[in-house]
């Protein structure tokens, strides 16, 4: 989660930027075509990607925190009682 969960967010976070631009940018300054912008696919496969790696951060983190020997110790020598 540590390492797809932060990138994951930061490419969701860029992907979102860019939206917010083309919104204001078709509904504040009239601007047409936003799909013959390169900008347009930019933002929405940073959104796709940074959701994907979002969840396989989080399915990591799910999985690992799910194994069987997670709480199983090797103790070499007994010490007091």
């Amino acid at each position: 989660m540590h390492l797809f969960g932060l990138w994951g967010s930061i490419v969701f976070f860029i992907g979102f930027i860019i939206w917010i631009y083309l919104f204001a940018q078709k509904f504040f300054f009239s601007v047409f075509n936003m799909t013959d912008r390169p900008l347009f696919y930019v933002g929405i496969i940073s959104l796709v990607i940074g959701t994907q790696l979002f969840l396989a951060g989080f399915l990591g983190e799910m999985i690992a925190r799910n194994s069987s020997d997670r709480n199983f110790y090797l103790i070499e020598k007994k010490v007091g009682l």
